[in-house]
């Protein structure tokens, strides 16, 4: 039940905020967001298991990220390829967005469900394999969990709402921003996503944070680039003994080789 928060030529000083949870089973192994040694332009946590991405960005600007999408009540294959590996491939590669998310349209049925956003700053993209619907994101504010792009979800509703207030200021608050993501209050009941879960699950999972017995939110990633291309990009791991631990990088974006 993963949760991405954007808002695109919202504030005065950044084109774009992007905040993300990543919601996983707390025994999956994975590393914190880092440059990698065989992609060294390329910033993002790393899942040890499938060795894909959940989100990342390149230092040429080059922007992916993916949730889990649960659009049918049929079961996860353990049979399918890593949806990491639709990440990893559009940030290691050259290819245009559309042009990528069209390759992936003929592989859809390969993967369990998801929704995947490409781009970059000045251009991002969602596609949503169950659906088989692509679309250019406008400006504006956009939230997806898992169902497909701004789905009315409780946890949807209220993040843009509360984004769209902190996007609205002068000054930003990254800290009110972690506070979003983190909150575990779930919705009332009679407003809970139809979901073919036990009630103490549905609850649980439909709040922004998750914390379940052997499920929950691992990491929540901020990033923020503002109009000169110069990109913060904070990190927090959750860990086992209830407290966090940050990772910040600042960088400025460079040309993409052609």
């Amino acid at each position: 039940m993963c949760l991405i928060s954007l808002q695109l030529s919202q504030h005065a000083s950044y084109k774009l905020m992007l905040v993300a949870n990543r919601d996983e089973q707390y025994d999956r192994p994975s590393l914190a967001a880092h440059f990698w040694l065989d992609h060294p332009d390329l910033l993002a946590g790393k899942d040890l298991s499938a060795h894909g991405a959940w989100l990342g960005i390149t230092k040429q600007g080059r922007i992916a990220a993916v949730t889990n999408s649960y659009l049918t009540t049929d079961q996860e294959s353990d049979q399918k390829l890593s949806r990491g590996n639709l990440v990893m491939d559009y940030l290691t590669g050259s290819t245009e967005p559309q042009d990528y998310l069209n390759q992936v349209k003929q592989q859809r049925t390969d993967y369990n469900g998801f929704n995947l956003i490409v781009g970059s700053s000045d251009s991002l993209h969602h596609y949503n394999n169950i659906l088989d619907e692509s679309s250019v994101l406008q400006s504006g504010n956009h939230t997806i969990s898992n169902a497909t792009l701004d789905t009315p979800w409780p946890k949807v509703t209220r993040t843009k709402a509360a984004m769209a207030e902190l996007a609205s200021s002068a000054t930003l608050d990254e800290e009110a921003i972690f506070r979003i993501m983190s909150d575990r209050t779930p919705p009332p009941d009679d407003q809970l996503p139809d979901l073919p879960l036990d009630l103490p699950i549905l609850r649980a999972v439909s709040a922004n944070f998750i914390q379940t017995e052997r499920y929950g939110t691992r990491s929540t990633t901020l990033i923020l680039i503002d109009y000169s291309d110069q990109v913060t990009f904070v990190e927090r791991s959750y860990l086992p003994d209830g407290t966090s631990k940050d990772v910040r990088f600042n960088f400025q974006l460079k040309a993409e080789e052609k």
